[in-house]
């Protein structure tokens, strides 16, 4: 069975004083059966190089865990960013249309990443 998780990302988890703790629960999903963590990106308008250096810490971990990392919601400037660093060649970014027909299928409580993302 192929478990997906849904994470709504929010400016505040990707700061440095909340990342530790928000990565600790992405270690916690993977290991509690997530193979797809879909990030959402619906609430980020902007990276600034710190937000940006989590999120590649986020997709390094799901890479060595043999997970899929989606990428959901991009906002236009998040996707120039993207572009203009060569990240969009290391993402699987979802289309609008792909994104509305994808349901989670988690069947566990998110615990503190639940408190903490959104």
């Amino acid at each position: 069975m192929r478990v997906i998780v849904k994470i709504v990302l929010s400016p505040e988890v990707l700061e440095t004083s909340q990342f530790p703790h928000f990565y600790k629960e992405i270690e916690r999903l993977i290991a509690s059966g997530g193979k797809i963590l879909m990030l959402d990106f619906s609430k980020i308008n902007f990276l600034k190089n710190p937000e940006l250096m989590s999120v590649v810490a986020i997709v390094k971990l799901v890479r060595d865990s043999a997970c899929i990392l989606l990428i959901s919601a991009m906002s236009e400037q998040v996707r120039i960013l993207f572009e203009l660093t060569g990240l969009e060649q290391i993402f699987q970014c979802l289309s609008p249309l792909d994104d509305n027909g994808l349901k989670s299928e988690l069947t566990e409580q998110l615990g503190d990443l639940q408190k903490v993302a959104s």
